[in-house]
């Protein structure tokens, strides 16, 4: 079929002979039926069969069409098991997979009409004006019983939509063949996610090199601003040439763009669904584009009720014969087309770019549904805003941001409910686990006399995401929520089981605005993350809508604000909003006096009330009465009048410096904090903060302590802001399992919380050089010891762990990626009381940091005057020897008073010690009998006591068992001193010492007369040796063999 008749079939509705025609083209099925085998007698989901394809890589795929009523399971993201028993008959053998019309229409099951040629021919081209759109659906998984089918489907019968990507995917698809690889590819959502968003990034780069004349550019693996030509005075001066005010305004103006596009695709953009493109050829003012047709659009009709929008014409002198255009497009609320600052000064742009821009938005398809994971429409959906703000912001990686994977933010959402529903109810477990990942099926094995409790349960749920980010895990929350109180109330919605129907259902959009308004809670630090979370909000309540109303809004719901901190400049920031319960610290207690906490009450009362206003007048008085109760409580606190100026300048709701947890979210904190916290928090190391943030965060949290990084402080969070009972799931750097410097945020988790599951992964999540995990946990001590499953690449688990274990391992260590053959074994080597440890026996220090001197004054080639000492860096540290003699320049240091840290002489003019390398994956040792000098890449250890020799040490060290020791619970580029103190040493009297003595001291004689020499022979039998000191056993060995 060529790409125009490929366009004539999407673009029509459903015609039985053009798809035989398809099939036969695209699919090369040459058999079927010429009267379709109807597969059951639902008059609701008419179904057929077809026939079926074999492909060229031997699976067999079947052909099927189901005539549905609205309201069908197959318009629904629901029941896709169900369907899926459908294809299954033996007359026709099992399929792999299937390709599936699903053709809403009140009219009988066409017939196809063949001609001689078995070819169908092409019927009128002229539509039916009471069809519907028709969807085509490639089914996978059908056979699987462990996993679950997965759906993917393009939804066609629109006229005006142009088909591009699945004209061309079939194009291909025809030129390459059949098979189920290239079905996949097809039908791929995330490869068309991937495609639009770097169009999309090429747009918004096009608008900010015009104003800034600058472009970031892929360098290798990195992006790289370069400057491209010179930028926009007008626009620069417009900004204050604030580089970073121009992105978010660029971005913000995208956004809104985006959001009209799905909006068009609901049929609300004067009924056409290229409206956005058709708008931009037949304007007056494509030069001017945005100020005078966007802005009137955005500011004078969607955040502008009907009856007002001439007045607002008129105040700003827009082209009223735009009004009778715009007539229908309704009024929306909820903030996003509010105007802002940066709207106000002249934006003009060439043509060419908002042609560009309309151009490529007309080339996609649009869905206004939030894609299942395994229930997919191949189209743009609200979660690529998403990915937009994810990957669009240049410093978003440096800040740790990173977008997680739709698959991984189901899991989480998923568990989190669970895990919650497990401790406010008492319904089993396995009952509660099946109704939350098929709340359709598993509702019929709640008891009847617990329904109600359940609903309460999710009705009452205080969920939030303290770093917000795009709103991915709030955005799950609320579809999961939705899917599981629908099904405990079916006549919210129609199910097919329903045992009654309510005549007048409850709106979705209704039930999704519920519970934003009582359910959800998010804030992040960067106002575009926000302004974006808010946005898929909206998104998820518009989908629902037959008739615009007004959006929510989302002001006091989705906030910025800085998570970690609560204060500002020393001052406690906690208790605008005090309980009178306990007043010993406040020093006015103002309108706390009355037991019942009016201030409490009343904010709550008008954030309440500004959450469903539309009126903006009222908006405007209401935001005023907050912001006047909070600054009247802020004058009634003794602060200091400096501190108290500054923070009447400065926006409360909005800013990076705080947020006001108990004052926002003040209802929340009434009833004992929140239930869920849930995210993907940042990752940032310590050395990317800032002397005076680190400082503050060390005040504020307990885990802040050494080389801490802002995920462990987002993990202390949750216990500071959750209920007793409340739930943490957060997906985190794997090193929090193993590095040292985490040792208090895992003492927290293993001393103050219930870890109820680890996720492990074998693969990166990320792009970022980052492996991840998963932990869940309760917010409540363990009493005695608790048993918790590791799960696996988010699928069920075979190993457990105890947190009583945990307890007994060094710095709280969990050995969540042990292989069951390994966990007996490390446990064995690192908690039994059979064996010292390295602690016992070395003194261990870092070496010298010289930084702050010049380097020249620091180091030279040779000996420039008695201060110059010979000096090694972790480099020329290897495995039983140092390599010293071979280095070229800085050979030497000078040590004195003036390095930044010197460490003590007696480190480095001791007659022996050993060595080793910092910067390493494995433990590389020597000894050194030359007293040179170390730098801090390099460790330094001296004997403690004299139980046993330092050769005996050095064996152990560099011995196969540590190594395997060191590799299963350790992970990451560095060696530490507190890994290196953990290790076991075995205890053995003087003849076993003097064997492995011996055979050391000959090892380091054969390698300092030639480097090169072949020391394996020597070092398998000091393995051996070693094995024997530890009692191991033949299996034992084997185990440690396989794994390094």
């Amino acid at each position: 079929m060529t790409s125009e008749q490929l366009r004539n079939t999407f673009q029509s509705p459903f015609d039985i002979n053009q798809w035989y025609n398809l099939l036969h083209d695209i699919f090369k099925a040459s058999e079927l039926k010429v009267t379709p085998e109807k597969i059951n007698d639902d008059p609701d989901e008419e179904g057929y069969y077809l026939g079926n394809v074999a492909t060229a890589d031997y699976y067999r795929i079947g052909f099927f069409i189901f005539n549905i009523r609205r309201g069908s399971v197959a318009n629904r993201r629901v029941g896709l098991r169900r369907l899926v028993r459908n294809f299954t008959n033996p007359r026709w053998g099992e399929f792999d997979a299937a390709l599936v019309i699903f053709n809403e229409t009140q009219n009988s099951f066409p017939t196809p009409n063949p001609d001689h040629n078995n070819r169908f021919p092409h019927p009128s081209p002229s539509p039916n004006p009471d069809s519907s759109p028709w969807r085509l659906s490639f089914i996978s998984d059908i056979k699987g019983k462990a996993t679950a089918p997965k759906r993917y489907t393009y939804v066609f019968g629109y006229p005006d939509l142009l088909y591009k990507t699945p004209i061309e995917r079939f194009a291909i698809l025809q030129k390459r063949g059949i098979t189920f690889e290239n079905l996949m590819t097809a039908f791929s959502v995330e490869a068309l996610s991937d495609e639009f968003f770097d169009k999309y990034r090429e747009q918004y780069a096009d608008f900010i090199q015009y104003i800034t004349g600058k472009r970031f550019v892929k360098s290798g693996s990195k992006w790289e601003e370069k400057k491209l030509g010179e930028p926009n005075d007008k626009l620069m001066q417009a900004f204050n040439h604030d580089e970073k005010k121009i992105r978010d305004y660029i971005k913000k103006m995208m956004g809104r763009i985006t959001f009209l596009h799905f909006l068009q695709r609901k049929g609300w953009m004067c009924g056409d669904l290229n409206y956005m493109q058709n708008m931009f050829q037949n304007s007056a003012y494509k030069n001017d584009y945005l100020d005078s047709v966007l802005e009137p659009l955005f500011f004078g009709v969607l955040n502008t009720k009907p009856e007002q929008r001439e007045a607002v014409f008129n105040q700003y002198r827009w082209d009223k014969n735009l009004l009778h255009e715009w007539r229908d497009i309704p009024y929306l609320n909820g903030g996003l087309f509010e105007r802002d600052d940066p709207d106000e000064p002249e934006s003009r742009f060439p043509a060419e770019y908002f042609q560009r821009l309309f151009q490529f938005f007309s080339e996609y398809n649009f869905t206004i549904d939030e894609n299942d994971p395994n229930d997919a429409e191949v189209g743009v959906d609200p979660e690529m805003l998403g990915k937009i703000f994810e990957n669009l912001l240049e410093d978003n990686k440096d800040k740790g941001a990173f977008y997680t994977p739709k698959e991984i933010v189901r899991y989480m959402c998923q568990e989190s409910l669970i895990a919650y529903l497990e401790t406010n109810t008492t319904i089993a477990k396995d009952k509660i686990r099946q109704f939350v990942l098929t709340p359709e099926e598993g509702v019929a094995h709640i008891p009847d006399n617990k329904k109600d409790k359940l609903l309460n349960a999710l009705k009452n749920v205080k969920i939030c995401d303290p770093a917000i980010g795009s709103g991915a895990f709030p955005m799950g929350l609320l579809n999961e929520l939705l899917k599981c109180r629908e099904a405990l109330t079916p006549n919210l919605a129609p199910f097919p089981n329903a045992p009654y129907q309510n005549p007048v259902p409850v709106p979705r959009s209704l039930l999704k605005t519920e519970i934003i308004q009582n359910n959800i809670y998010g804030v992040d630090i960067e106002k575009g993350a926000v302004d974006i979370a808010r946005l898929r909000f909206w998104l998820s309540i518009v989908v629902d809508e037959e008739k615009a109303s007004p959006l929510p809004n989302l002001d006091y719901k989705i906030m910025q604000g800085n998570s970690l901190i609560e204060s500002y400049k020393g001052m406690d920031l906690s208790r605008l909003t005090y309980d009178n319960k306990d007043k010993s610290h406040i020093t006015e207690y103002s309108i706390f006096d009355d037991d019942t906490n009016q201030l409490q009450r009343r904010v709550t009362q008008l954030l309440t009330q500004y959450y469903s206003c539309s009126d903006h007048e009222q908006k405007h008085r209401l935001q005023r009465d907050i912001s006047h109760d909070i600054s009247k409580q802020l004058e009634l606190q003794k602060f200091d009048p400096a501190i108290l100026h500054e923070l009447k300048h400065i926006n409360l709701a909005e800013n990076t410096h705080f947020f006001l947890w108990h004052t926002w979210f003040s209802d929340v904190f009434a009833n004992g904090g929140f239930d869920i916290v849930i995210g993907n928090p940042p990752y940032v190391s310590v050395k990317a903060i800032s002397d005076e943030m680190k400082k503050l965060y060390s005040s504020l949290f307990e885990t802040a302590k050494g080389r801490f990084n802002l995920f462990t402080l987002f993990l202390e969070l949750f216990h500071i802001h959750s209920k007793q009972s409340g739930v943490m799931c957060l997906i985190i750097p794997e090193g929090i399992y193993s590095n040292i410097e985490y040792r208090y945020s895992r003492e927290l988790l293993v001393e103050k919380c219930t870890i109820k599951k680890l996720c492990v992964f074998t693969k990166r999540v990320f792009e970022a050089s980052v492996d991840t995990t998963i932990i869940l946990s309760t917010n409540h001590k363990v009493e005695n010891d608790n048993i918790f499953p590791i799960d696996v690449d988010v699928q069920s688990g075979t190993n457990h762990s105890s947190q009583l274990a945990i307890k007994k391992y060094p710095y709280y260590l969990f050995p969540a990626k042990l292989k069951a053959e390994s966990k007996f074994l490390v446990e064995k080597l690192m908690l039994s009381e059979d064996f010292d440890r390295m602690s016992h026996h070395l003194e261990i220090q870092q070496g010298i940091i010289y930084s702050g001197l010049p380097k020249e004054e620091v180091f030279a080639d040779y000996v420039k005057d008695s201060t110059f000492k010979p000096i090694l860096d972790g480099r020329d540290i290897n495995r039983w020897i140092i390599n010293w003699d071979i280095k070229e320049y800085d050979k030497y240091l000078s040590y004195t008073s003036k390095l930044h840290r010197p460490r003590e002489e007696r480190l480095f003019v001791c007659k022996k010690k050993i060595l080793f390398p910092r910067r390493a994956t494995k433990i590389m040792a020597t000894i050194d009998t030359d007293k040179f000098y170390a730098l801090n890449t390099a460790y330094i250890c001296l004997m403690n006591q004299n139980t046993y020799e330092m050769e005996y040490l050095l064996a152990i060290l560099n011995s196969k068992l540590i190594e395997y020791i060191y590799n299963q619970l350790f992970m990451g580029w560095q060696i530490t001193i507190p890994a290196i103190e953990s290790m076991p040493v075995a205890k053995v009297g003087k003849n076993i010492q003097h064997k492995i003595i011996e055979i050391v001291q000959s090892i380091i004689y054969d390698k300092k007369q030639n480097k090169n020499a072949d020391i394996s022979v020597k070092e398998e039998q000091l393995n051996v040796l070693i094995y024997s000191a530890f009692g191991l056993t033949d299996s034992e060995i084997k185990i440690i063999e396989q794994n390094i």
